[in-house]
């Protein structure tokens, strides 16, 4: 029994306001926690029962307590609080059966967006937290049946709405005395969007590498199949029957010409005439093109930051680029809407390229297209990149344009990404590498205007027969002596046992044992004024250094005017410096 006025030498002074406060207006208190003060004035934890006695008057004097110490329990408590609070998993502490929030720490409270008044004391349906209501009655049945719940992949919704993943485990545990159910979340929700990035690159790499295979070797097909029709033309007379097919033989190999084109772009593996350039001449340069694609009823507008740096591509591709998505964007707004074209200098940092594999942090040109239309699903927005996805109409496009600029972008070392959604528009963002130099004004090929014969002597390097032969006969017609090859050690040895001059080497770039160039350099010491012209339509690299070289593309597959229009190029370019 302890006199009210000497309490404060017992009870510790935080406490001891309440605990008077509470013992007169109830009179008596029952597993009543407070902590009391040992002789040397050390706390010690009680769980007390405490009731009043007054005096004679009536009026409250002396506290009868019972104590139990239970400085232990609270030591424990605290240090679990403490851990509790600091863990860097959410972690919530709910009753069974009701699942009403007893506890959550901090970074429950971070993962959910709530505030601790926000969630202690009410439910988790009151908060409408499981995305999937049905996953609460599947999990809250494991828990009373097994007692534990480990590692279950749960949609949990956030104060803002936001659905987000996480692996879900819970246990049962007994909290002051009554069964509750402790819950650990680990959000994976970056984790599972990284994971689908790099699924789709891995799908995206794949379908390309196949693409790539099967243009490559259409290439030399369709090569035969428009040369010789181009031939077979020229040699029927005027009204000839026969002319008809021959043109719809000619017309039907170019289609699939430009449809294997797109598949190489696709799979970057088409061989780019790579140089530094400046992005907003380009858009300036079709902005024409485009107003006239899209019609009067889309706003097109372009916003051009006049101190974007350069880039390093092919004009022709990205300006091809600029087009697809245009026409995208047209297609998806019927009645009308706006289109912005935008340009500007951006830096991405670590944590950027962190969330969007496999782009690398570095100074980049972005290139904005947005519109306004109809807007993409989430699972429309992951097959768009594939060739041959489409979502219009049969007979309304090859399933190839988006596909095309995927792989014009990649290939020329930048990433493109999508937002979008149903009834808000969409918009494309594509990174291209800064160049750190100028543009250089495009500088004009000097071709002749007479007739596209010769008489100069081309070492022809083909593996695939069906081409080799072809081109041989285009040439040897147009007055050229040619010195034919299938390998690049053959070509050498043809070279070697060759008495007179060599004018050309004509060779495709991408042969069994060594490619063109390695040829080109080995013929070099025997041959040192021979041009060279490098054919192909299939590459798995890009010509670096084609800006600053004197490197001449023939890509596969070609007419009969180019290859001659191409040699002659070359060959009377050879004459002109010869005559300087």
């Amino acid at each position: 029994m302890i006199a009210l006025p000497a309490l404060d030498r017992y009870i510790h002074a935080g406490d001891l306001a309440a605990f008077i406060a509470r013992l007169k207006t109830e009179k008596k208190l029952t597993n009543y926690e407070h902590r009391l003060k040992r002789k040397d004035g050390s706390p010690i934890w009680l769980l007390g029962s405490a009731h009043l006695v007054e005096d004679k008057a009536g009026e409250p004097s002396i506290c009868e307590e019972t104590f139990i110490d239970i400085t232990e329990r609270k030591k424990a408590e605290e240090t679990f609080q403490k851990a509790f609070n600091a863990n860097p998993e959410p972690i919530a502490i709910t009753t069974i059966g009701g699942d009403r929030y007893v506890s959550v720490n901090d970074s429950f409270l971070r993962a959910t967006g709530y505030r601790r008044e926000d969630v202690v004391g009410r439910t988790s349906l009151e908060l409408g937290f499981w995305g999937r209501p049905e996953e609460r009655s599947r999990l809250a049945g494991t828990l009373r049946e097994n007692g534990t719940v480990r590692d279950v992949e749960i949609t949990f919704r956030t104060k803002s709405r936001e659905d987000r993943t996480a692996m879900y485990s819970a246990d049962v545990i007994e909290v002051a005395g009554r069964q509750c159910c402790i819950t650990i979340l680990r959000d994976n929700t970056e984790q599972k969007l990284l994971e689908s990035q790099l699924r789709q690159s891995q799908k995206m790499e794949a379908v390309g590498q196949l693409s790539g295979g099967i243009a490559h070797d259409f290439n030399n097909l369709l090569g035969v199949i428009i040369g010789y029709s181009e031939i077979l033309e020229e040699q029927l007379p005027p009204g000839h029957a026969l002319l008809k097919e021959c043109g719809q033989i000619k017309k039907a190999g170019r289609s699939a010409a430009s449809l294997t084109r797109q598949l190489l772009a696709f799979s970057r593996q088409q061989v780019l005439d790579t140089r530094v350039l400046d992005l907003n001449s380009i858009v300036v340069n079709v902005e024409q093109i485009l107003r006239r694609l899209i019609g009067a009823h889309i706003d097109l507008r372009t916003a051009l930051d006049a101190s974007v740096g350069s880039i390093k591509a092919d004009q022709s591709q990205i300006e091809q680029v600029i087009v697809n998505l245009v026409v995208n964007a047209r297609d998806a707004m019927p009645g009308g809407g706006k289109l912005m074209i935008e340009t500007t200098n951006v830096d991405l940092d670590e944590d950027y390229t962190r969330r969007h594999p496999p782009q690398k942090a570095g100074p980049y040109v972005l290139l904005t297209i947005a519109d306004t239309g109809v807007g993409m699903s989430a699972e429309t927005q992951s097959h768009i990149f594939e060739p041959f996805f489409t979502t219009k109409e049969q007979g309304k496009g090859t399933g190839l344009g988006l596909s095309t600029v995927y792989g014009v972008v990649r290939q020329s070392g930048g990433h493109v990404w999508v937002y979008s959604e149903i009834g808000r528009g969409t918009t494309f963002k594509i990174y291209l590498p800064r160049a750190g130099r100028l543009a250089r004004p495009e500088k004009l090929h000097e071709g002749g205007a007479g007739s596209l014969r010769g008489s100069e002597t081309i070492l022809l390097a083909e593996d695939d027969e069906g081409l080799r032969e072809l081109t041989r006969d285009i040439l040897t017609g147009s007055g050229y002596t040619i010195l034919e090859t299938d390998l690049p050690e053959n070509a050498i040895e043809v070279a070697r046992q060759h008495k007179g001059r060599i004018h050309l080497l004509l060779t495709d770039m991408v042969m069994p044992g060594m490619d063109g160039r390695a040829l080109a350099k080995a013929l070099a010491p025997m041959q040192p004024d021979m041009k060279v012209i490098y054919m192909s339509g299939y590459t798995g690299f890009t010509l670096s250094g084609l800006d600053d070289s004197e490197i001449i593309l023939l890509p596969k597959p070609f007419t009969k005017q180019t290859l001659l229009q191409r040699v002659h190029e070359v060959l009377e370019l050879e004459m002109k410096l010869d005559a300087k």
